[in-house]
């Protein structure tokens, strides 16, 4: 039978675990490092599947508030004491059979915002690399594509697919300005230096 894992639960401080409870606790005594305690083992239903939850007593002293039967959510949680000291609890909250389904809500919440920012990145990757074949020299286009890269991070990676590719433009074009000065109009040119700030540079 599989088993929740508390200790993953623990580690994801907030995170909520959606179960259903199977069966009242079965009392068993357990040894570790030498020291014995208390577990109450009760059965569980995540999602669709029966699982087995070992209960300490203080997660016990919870669950006996709901009813075989009961969905509820489970979550580690935090809290500050009046002298300023980190504390830890068991929360165990009744939920009813037709509300919606969270579990480690949190945790796939940040799991899912990472998804769309890979599909996001590869959706930029993908666009630019459709522009590839009109470069001859393929170090050239690395060069400009990786301190796109670079800007596209320092900017918090918050670019849409045709901002990158507009910046990806602009740095080309700095680029070709580089290659080819003699193109750059002549009332362009600085007769004198000119500061420019980190922000405006390319690289």
């Amino acid at each position: 039978m599989a088993f929740v894992n508390l200790k993953d639960l623990k580690a994801n401080i907030g995170g909520q675990l959606r179960l259903t409870l199977n069966s009242s606790g079965v009392y068993e005594e357990k040894e570790w490092q030498g020291k014995k305690f208390n577990t109450f083992k009760y059965e569980v239903i995540q999602d669709g599947t029966l699982s087995t939850l070992d209960a300490t007593d203080s997660l016990k002293r919870k669950l006996d508030l709901i009813s075989t039967g009961d969905d509820f959510l489970l979550s580690w949680e935090q809290f500050t004491t009046d002298e300023g000291q980190l504390r830890n609890y068991w929360k165990v909250e009744k939920v009813s059979k037709d509300s919606a389904n969270p579990v480690f809500e949190n945790i796939k919440k940040s799991v899912n915002e990472f998804d769309e920012k890979l599909k996001a990145d590869k959706a930029v990757k993908e666009a630019v690399q459709t522009t590839n074949a009109t470069y001859t020299n393929g170090a050239r286009f690395g060069m400009i594509f990786n301190n796109v890269v670079k800007l596209f991070i320092e900017n918090g990676q918050s670019w849409t697919t045709d901002e990158f590719v507009n910046n990806f433009k602009r740095v080309e074009g700095w680029v070709e300005a580089c290659e080819n000065p003699s193109t750059i109009p002549a009332a362009s040119k600085p007769s004198e230096p000119v500061q420019i700030n980190d922000d405006d540079l390319p690289f």
